[in-house]
């Protein structure tokens, strides 16, 4: 019976200590900009926008507003690969479009992001390697599909969840 009562004060103070140090770090460390501040500088062109474009995705949905703006509005073809991946994994089909549009962008490295995200949203693949006509043939076919999917009422309530995010 002491050991046992031993052992549960040993585990509480381990737990308060764990508390302790974990929430001293956590009180201690810089605060995170805001997504709204992340975009500012991810869009700013300086070498800070690459970083900022990064911790932006980390945020999550409440940021997803943002990386449509950034990924609309950024010149840099890194900035706009990476929030073409957060926008990916969050399955944002308001974004979908400018997937589309990304199969097209002149960098390889937006293609290739849009080209997974394409695949992840819409389930098909368009090949990188294969010759531009078939992959204006595989991109219209894309498009198509997307017109079709932006017809059922599931796909519009996402939609429409997502874009009040």
């Amino acid at each position: 019976m002491d050991r046992e009562k031993t052992l549960i004060q040993m585990a509480g103070s381990l737990l308060l200590v764990t508390v302790v140090f974990f929430g001293w770090r956590w009180l201690a460390s810089p605060s995170m900009p805001s997504p709204s501040s992340l975009a500012g500088i991810a869009l700013s062109n300086t070498p800070e926008s690459v970083a900022a474009s990064l911790k932006l995705t980390t945020f999550g949905k409440p940021a997803a507003r943002y990386m449509r703006q950034v990924l609309a509005e950024s010149t840099a073809p890194e900035v706009r690969s990476l929030m073409i991946h957060g926008l990916t994994q969050l399955y944002d089909f308001p974004s979908v479009e400018a997937f589309l549009d990304g199969l097209n962008d002149p960098s390889p490295l937006v293609q290739g992001g849009a080209s997974k995200a394409v695949e992840t949203l819409l389930g098909m693949r368009v090949s990188l390697d294969d010759p531009p006509e078939q992959q204006a043939i595989a991109i219209t076919a894309c498009r198509k599909r997307w017109e079709n999917m932006r017809k059922f009422p599931r796909i519009q309530k996402k939609i429409a969840e997502q874009s009040a995010q």
